[in-house]
């Protein structure tokens, strides 16, 4: 599970800050469809995917700022992992399936995390330091 894994630092504070609170509600959304309601997992994965817009749209906010070259990219891999959960959401309302949501945020997610923290957000932060507000 996400939360015995160490999710990788990069350079800028608010990003770190953010994907810690990503864990944090992770854990939430998973206690909860090992032990909640159906409502309770909608609420959670409601949770989950307002945190991600708005930590997408901070790191966007930036990224515009410093008229970060790949931005087009990062904010598409963004808009596409919305999308993406977005889906997942509504599948999960239409069949509340517990084992394909857990499947799909222990591994689709959790894998799609650590490696755009690694790669883009690893990038994105580097950039940002080098050009504080």
């Amino acid at each position: 599970m996400p939360n015995t894994r160490l999710i990788p630092q990069v350079a800028i504070d608010f990003m770190n800050d953010d994907h810690a609170e990503a864990i944090s509600i992770v854990d939430n959304l998973l206690a909860a469809i090992e032990n909640s309601s159906d409502d309770d997992v909608t609420l959670q994965l409601e949770a989950f995917f307002a945190h991600n817009q708005a930590h997408f749209s901070r790191e966007e906010e930036q990224m515009i700022r410093v008229n970060f070259p790949p931005y087009g990219c990062h904010k598409g891999e963004h808009d596409r992992v919305l999308a993406e959960l977005r889906q997942a959401i509504t599948d999960w309302e239409a069949n509340k399936d517990r084992e394909s949501i857990a499947q799909y945020i222990n591994c689709t997610v959790w894998n799609w995390f650590i490696n755009h923290i690694k790669t883009m957000d690893t990038v994105t932060a580097m950039f940002l330091k080098q050009h504080p507000e």
